[in-house]
């Protein structure tokens, strides 16, 4: 996907927050719009940029929450909205954008996903945060299952892992292995020689929540890698996925 000109995503909180409307802030547009793809979580509404189709994601009822993918137009006839029906069991929002590269055909799913956090005081609401991420995880599943398929998930998970995981690093996809009583997944990970990933994360975050198992089982079933504190260049970061 190396004509896509970057990805950036952000909790904007309200995209109407008490400092005004942010998308009309020429600080924050400043920030975002070098990039041809813009994932933003709990807008609250929908939201537009000039230059950008918006797709979006948005809490029927109740405040908070919500999510907008906003896609340069110039790269709009490459990408595709993906269909994702969540039932009533479920508070997550999610958009799914599909990005064709035009040069290799292979499609990369740009996934940005809200989770609430556990003690969210949706109405009605029962515990259904592994019903979340069960929904997360089956859809990742389904794209996966298409071997050429490439997949990106961005957001705001409200999950804290603190220092873990720390992966041992292999290139061969034959190394990876799975804990056979549990099907979870061990402590391998595939990673491409070139990647600047280190093999230990270096996170300032230590703190865990109770989203942190769910979280890691999604990656560990799916072989996602988290990017938080294990690039060389973001290992000051607070890993809030």
């Amino acid at each position: 996907m190396n004509f896509v000109n970057g990805i950036i995503s952000w909790n904007v909180a309200n995209i109407h927050g008490l400092l005004g409307n942010k998308i009309e802030d020429p600080d924050f547009v400043k920030i975002i719009s070098p990039n041809d793809i813009i994932c933003l979580q709990e807008t609250g509404c929908e939201v537009s940029l000039k230059g950008y189709k918006s797709y979006s994601d948005i809490r029927k009822s109740g405040k908070g929450g919500g999510v907008t993918t906003l896609v340069r137009n110039t790269i709009l006839e490459y990408c595709s909205l993906e269909k994702f029906t969540l039932t009533a069991d479920h508070s997550m929002n999610i958009v799914i954008v599909k990005v064709t590269d035009p040069y290799t055909n292979i499609n990369t799913f740009v996934l940005n996903s809200y989770i609430p956090p556990t003690n969210s005081k949706l109405k009605n609401r029962t515990n259904c945060s592994e019903a979340n991420f069960d929904a997360l995880q089956e859809k990742i599943s389904n794209i996966k299952d298409n071997s050429s398929n490439e997949l990106i998930l961005l957001g705001d998970l409200n999950a804290r892992i603190g220092p873990s995981p720390e992966f041992q690093i292999y290139d061969r996809a034959d190394e990876f292995e799975l804990f056979p009583e549990t099907g979870r997944s061990s402590d391998f990970m595939v990673i491409p020689d070139v990647a600047p990933i280190s093999q230990n994360r270096n996170s300032q975050d230590k703190i865990t929540n109770r989203h942190k198992n769910l979280l890691l089982d999604l990656c560990g079933s799916q072989n996602l890698l988290i990017l938080n504190g294990s690039t060389d260049c973001d290992s000051a970061l607070i890993p809030l996925l």
